[in-house]
């Protein structure tokens, strides 16, 4: 911890980042990435758009489960507002846009694997943390749901 202004996070040079005390102000920076992957369809957005590259307003609202129109736009107006996703327009008649993610978007893959793989590893229900399975498949076999480079 930063001994003078009470803010830190100090690493012991595990797997997660570079050793030494983070010199942010946490609850500052948490409530802003909350804004960007807290909302409930952008990290799934993220994700396809990692996964699959640029992608047209179709082909995202028939890949990702349960999305509105309406969500779908407002989702990517809000990464396109924060640089994390580029609106291309690749033909007038009839109108056809691409999405893809800029370079601060695909730095965002590291945390969407965390993300996916902690929820994974949790267990981790659409209505909270779950400690208990459903169906025939253990937890450890629910783990392995994305690896890098796949």
């Amino acid at each position: 911890m930063d001994t003078e202004s009470g803010r830190g996070f100090d690493r012991t040079g595990d797997a997660r980042g570079p050793s030494g005390p983070l010199f942010t102000d946490v609850e500052e920076t948490l409530l802003s990435m909350q804004e960007i992957v807290g909302r409930k369809w952008q990290p799934i957005i993220v994700y396809y758009l990692l996964e699959d590259g640029p992608m047209g307003f179709s082909a995202l609202k028939e890949t990702v489960d349960g999305i509105s129109s309406k969500m779908l736009s407002e989702s990517l107006d809000d990464l396109e507002a924060t640089g994390l996703v580029d609106r291309t327009l690749l033909s007038d008649q009839p109108v056809r846009v691409e999405y893809e993610l800029t370079q601060d978007g695909h730095s965002l893959e590291p945390l969407v694997i965390e993300m996916v793989n902690w929820g994974a590893e949790h267990d981790v229900a659409t209505d909270g943390l779950s400690t208990e399975t459903t169906d025939e498949t253990t937890p450890a076999e629910k783990t392995a749901v994305y690896v890098e480079g796949e």
